[in-house]
């Protein structure tokens, strides 16, 4: 995201999260002679999307006619002070955000011109967390829809699978993962108990009671869940339950 008519060097980042932008600028009051502070938001990105799983995020751009940038974090209070540098006539400014908070993290980057905190330009940042380890194991929106499902491959002769769906449903074979061949398939509700852990309720048959340390990768179809039914399990992604 770039004001019109400012240019100046990117600068490189390593985190950020799903940043939506939005640029308003506010008028810095004064005679018409005075040039208003300018400030534009390139790092991470100038797209309107990125993506990464960081809980910091390391904001820069263009900045014209201001010496100091401050960086407000609305969902946690907390104020950053940015680093702005100028060369050969050409401005630019990093700041390094942490802590952000899950869900939308409102953060304003100002350009000031003499140190008093007067806004003059401001960037809007919508910061939002991508999903969640356990949002990324759900099968689909309901049974009607979903064609997948997990099997537990270190499982006793690999046979126990789960599928989950986004509507607090699911289907789960019955008996011991640990000793026996899974045995018929049975429905089930279930709900979070953390960002990362899930729990089966409504089916004391089924071969897992509740899933707990979510992690992998959704772009590989594998994932670890080592807390289910205490030991150790991978799960891949198969055909039709």
């Amino acid at each position: 995201m770039q004001l019109s008519g400012v240019t100046g060097p990117a600068i490189p980042c390593r985190c950020g999260l799903v940043v939506g932008m939005v640029l308003l600028l506010a008028g810095c009051g004064g005679g018409s002679s005075v040039t208003p502070p300018s400030i534009s938001i390139d790092v991470p990105t100038s797209a309107p999307v990125y993506s990464t799983t960081g809980t910091s995020v390391r904001l820069g751009g263009t900045i014209a006619h201001a010496s100091f940038v401050h960086v407000l974090n609305s969902a946690t209070g907390s104020t950053t002070e940015g680093y702005v540098s100028y060369y050969q006539g050409y401005g630019s400014w990093f700041a390094d955000v942490y802590a952000l908070v899950p869900g939308d993290n409102l953060i304003t980057a100002t350009a000031d011109a003499d140190g008093t905190g007067t806004r003059t330009a401001v960037a809007r940042i919508t910061v939002t967390r991508p999903l969640q380890p356990a949002d990324l194991i759900i099968n689909g929106a309901d049974q009607s829809v979903a064609a997948t499902y997990w099997t537990d491959t270190s499982s006793f002769g690999g046979s126990h699978r789960i599928a989950l769906f986004g509507d607090g449903t699911g289907r789960s074979t019955t008996g011991s993962t640990v000793a026996e061949i899974a045995g018929t398939v049975s429905n089930f509700t279930w709900s979070k108990s953390g960002p990362d852990s899930i729990v089966i309720s409504n089916c004391p048959a089924c071969s897992f009671q509740s899933i707990s340390r979510i992690s992998g990768s959704l772009g590989e179809k594998v994932f670890f869940w080592p807390g289910c039914n205490h030991r150790r399990g991978r799960i891949h992604q198969r055909g039709c339950l």
